[in-house]
């Protein structure tokens, strides 16, 4: 058995409601839904009973609640004890990264941090906010570099905000609006919009909403997009209209423009996310580098 569903299953245990526990996981209800009748179905028990006015444990949702707990207790336990007290070389630090962060703030503090530490080694991934959400959990990863990731995850890790950066509209290139300098995005209040995949981006669509909603209007989500590259495409086949942070402008985009907005400024916060356990000596020194970036103060952040 693999740990991740020990801690889908604890969440799900002490929020005992399917909804608080996914937003709270990172992940999408029905995954979580999923992994827990597989891990039923593992055990051969009911954990839970699915009652009209909630989730209720069952006596073997008692039970295996208290023995998950303690497994992955000494799991963490172990995993730092012998790392502490046998690695005698400095670990590499193993970075996720979704892609609009790559080219701008990211590249520019990995020049740094060789800069100081060559001798330490730097691993890149590129995963989505869910998968990094769930190789931080699973101690694959040492740091992640996501957008802006749901409040509940601030219970779980550190959160700090690295660099926050414009909003841009972003049109197929032939829209109307297309040879304007700047545009009010409340302009695109009748337009379709593509929305982000609740599996790859939890919680995207909600900071979509949330923006539209300082230009006073409910946008109109029809197609959901996995990456921000198949975002670009979909607006770029006519699809409807997007929402991104300007970072994005670097990634290929054909038949697209990314559109200046004002009044008001829209802001994208790009965070790193890191376990809230003492970080090993590499990591320490990678995040003494993070730490000196400033942040400035967003208007209104998706």
């Amino acid at each position: 058995m693999e740990l991740k569903p020990l801690r889908y299953f604890i969440t799900v245990a002490e929020e005992l409601n399917f909804s608080r526990a996914s937003v709270k996981m990172y992940v999408s209800q029905p995954a979580l839904s999923r992994q827990i009748k597989s891990l039923e179905q593992e055990l051969d028990v009911v954990l839970f009973l699915r009652e009209s006015d909630g989730l209720k444990l069952t006596p073997a949702g008692v039970f295996f609640l208290n023995q998950a707990k303690d497994i992955l207790h000494r799991t963490e336990t172990a995993i730092k004890t012998t790392q502490t007290l046998y690695s005698k070389s400095e670990k590499p630090v193993i970075i996720a990264y979704i892609p609009t962060i790559l080219q701008g703030f990211l590249g520019s503090l990995l020049h740094d941090f060789g800069h100081n530490y060559p001798q330490i080694l730097i691993t890149l991934k590129e995963l989505s906010p869910s998968d990094q959400v769930e190789a931080l959990r699973n101690n694959k990863i040492d740091i992640a570099f996501m957008g802006n990731p749901p409040e509940q995850l601030e219970e779980e890790f550190i959160i700090k905000t690295v660099k926050e950066v414009l909003i841009r509209a972003v049109l197929p290139e032939k829209h109307p609006l297309a040879n304007n300098t700047s545009i009010d995005l409340a302009q695109l209040t009748s337009e379709k919009f593509i929305g982000m995949s609740e599996d790859t981006f939890p919680g995207r669509n909600d900071r979509i909403i949330d923006t539209c909603r300082c230009a006073n209007f409910e946008p109109n989500l029809h197609l959901f997009a996995d990456s921000h590259a198949s975002m670009i495409a979909l607006v770029g086949a006519k699809q409807g209209v997007a929402v991104m942070p300007s970072e994005a402008e670097s990634l290929p985009h054909p038949q697209v423009i990314f559109m200046p907005l004002h009044n008001p400024k829209y802001y994208a916060r790009s965070t790193a996310v890191y376990r809230k356990e003492t970080p090993d000596k590499s990591l320490a020194k990678f995040l003494a580098i993070l730490l000196k970036t400033k942040k400035i103060e967003n208007i209104c952040s998706i």
